[in-house]
């Protein structure tokens, strides 16, 4: 689960993830590259509905999604920055 106060910022985070990867889809790139980002939007999607805080993991993860794929927006609106 994520924070009650940090939910809506997940969901956002999670959107940007999905946008990024239309994007990408979009823009031909490469099949394992979709896959990967996809297979971060699922993983996203399983910190939200377990039972325990994964509110820092989640951040975490973003963060690191960021990185790797671009989505620089995905964290921002995680952050509460955009």
């Amino acid at each position: 689960m994520i924070k009650d106060e940090k939910r809506q910022e997940a969901l956002k985070s999670l959107q940007s993830v999905i946008v990024k990867a239309r994007a990408m889809a979009y823009e031909q790139a490469e099949h394992s590259r979709i896959a990967d980002i996809l297979d971060g939007a699922e993983y996203l999607v399983a910190l939200i509905y377990e039972k325990d805080d994964n509110t820092d993991t989640f951040r975490n993860y973003v963060e690191d999604m960021a990185k790797r794929h671009n989505c620089y927006d995905a964290l921002e609106r995680f952050d509460g920055i955009s």
